[in-house]
């Protein structure tokens, strides 16, 4: 009785627990909503004109305030969940405990006496053999091992498991049992490439291939790269105006899997091993395609976003939280993001809690937005889909949320993968060499970002930048 009212107990203070941390976050929602409208009735005294020039400031610091809310109240949120959970927990253990309890009352119901001789007619029937519990059960073995004598409802098992044939030991039978090999090999499979279908793949007909673009980044005075058209009166000579170009140049670079197996692995697995090996490496290429077009040099490999010389990076907002993302930093990126309409977000995996809460206050009734959203297994960020990768960078740093338009990175393949292997690398050591290769590059063909006639500067690569 005294483990189950301990779990009582804990039932209990769990419980008030739950109403600590809900009251908690209830007063945290109302400290917001008196915030925002202190905001509010700042703000209309602001576009009145009735506020004088020495409290704009309050302005912007009740704006402030009643933003910061997001990050306290994620936080609250998750110690109510957390108390739940813990609740749970405890009604579980409660539970089982009841359960176990039960069954012991139902076991003495049935046999009152607690005790049973060994060629008593109900001796079979107790799956107990008349032990009250596990206690009562060790107390009686600790007292047989202590020479205080055997307890006569231990007698019948002290034959058991000490003449008869069986697997657990291998001199009486454990040799004659096989050892089966389940087929196949567990794995973790790696994350997949979902920007295949966006990337745009250039043949490469040779190591090296160039081709033309336009130099048409700057929109002020001419879209198409420096033409340009005019009105001008009869007779009057017309301007003339002439195009720009660049080359782009890509250059096949190498891409290298070596591994080693002794002969006698190679003669005696059941499984191939070279079949292993060639999913492996199949499964690294994929996982470096994603991580050199996120952290690529550039240099004998894929060009990274982060490295891309038409990156744009979103700064974060005044007195923003560290490590935090808000819906300002959303909004300004896709701002920011040449043909948004066409881009797709990537972001680290522990950026999802965040993203997750994000919302946006709508209408005179205050109606909430999600900026999250899934629909037939596609997740969404403010309308675009959001692939999570482990190569993104970790949440707060530049690299952790980045919103692309992947139509305008170039990939080219010069040669596929190929396999090949030698028995004469190790020739003495009785060992193979299995090399897989391939060579091909990736790049962003834009050289800077786009000057728009009017507003900010656009790109298809754009980051959040660090919030330390």
């Amino acid at each position: 009785m005294l483990k189950i009212n301990e779990l009582k107990q804990a039932a209990i203070e769990a419980a008030a627990a739950i109403q600590a941390q809900e009251a908690a976050l209830n007063g945290l929602l109302d400290a917001q909503a008196t915030a925002r409208t202190s905001y509010r009735g700042w703000l209309k005294k602001q576009a009145a004109g009735n506020l004088p020039e020495e409290d704009c400031k309050k302005v912007a610091d009740a704006e402030a305030l009643s933003e910061g809310f997001d990050a306290r109240l994620s936080a609250q949120r998750k110690l109510v969940a957390d108390a739940k959970a813990t609740k749970e927990d405890a009604d579980r253990a409660l539970q089982v405990e009841t359960a176990r309890l039960a069954a012991e009352d139902a076991q003495l119901a049935a046999f009152p006496s607690g005790r049973i001789s060994v060629g008593s007619p109900n001796a079979d029937a107790d799956p107990s053999r008349g032990f009250r519990g596990h206690q009562d059960f060790f107390r009686a073995v600790m007292r047989a091992g202590s020479g205080r004598g055997v307890d006569e409802r231990l007698r019948p098992l002290a034959t058991q498991g000490s003449d008869e044939q069986q697997a657990a030991s291998n001199p009486y039978g454990g040799y004659l049992v096989p050892v089966g090999v389940a087929p196949g090999i567990l794995s973790v499979k790696p994350e997949g490439d979902p920007l295949a279908q966006h990337i745009r793949n250039i043949p490469m007909t040779a190591p090296k291939i160039q081709f033309n673009a336009r130099v048409d980044k700057n929109h002020s005075t001419s879209v198409s790269g420096g033409l340009i058209v005019t009105r001008h009166p009869e007779t009057v000579d017309g301007s003339a105006s002439r195009m720009s170009f660049e080359q782009i140049e890509m250059n096949a670079n190498e891409e290298v899997g070596f591994a080693f197996a002794t002969e006698r692995i190679l003669s005696d697995s059941p499984t191939s091993f070279v079949a292993l090996l060639t999913s492996g490496f199949s499964d690294e290429y994929i996982a470096n395609a994603m991580k050199e077009r996120i952290l690529g040099s550039g240099v004998g490999e894929r060009q990274g976003i982060l490295n891309t010389p038409c990156l744009i990076s979103v700064t974060a907002e005044t007195a923003q939280v560290a490590g935090t993302i808000v819906k300002e930093n959303i909004d300004k990126m896709a701002a920011r993001c040449w043909r948004y309409n066409t881009a797709v977000y990537l972001a680290n995996h522990n950026t999802r809690p965040q993203l997750r809460s994000l919302h946006q206050i709508v209408g005179i009734g205050g109606v909430t937005v999600p900026y999250f959203s899934q629909s037939a297994g596609q997740e969404y960020l403010d309308g675009r889909p959001i692939h999570f990768t482990e190569f993104a960078k970790g949440v707060g740093t530049a690299g952790d949320l980045i919103l692309a338009n992947w139509s305008e990175y170039i990939e080219g393949a010069y040669q596929s993968e190929q396999y090949a292997e030698s028995m004469h690398v190790r020739f003495l050591a009785l060992e193979r060499c299995f090399r897989f290769y391939r060579r091909n590059d990736g790049q962003w063909w834009w050289r800077s970002a786009l000057t728009p006639a009017n507003g900010d500067t656009l790109s298809p690569a754009v980051v959040l930048a660090t919030r330390a």
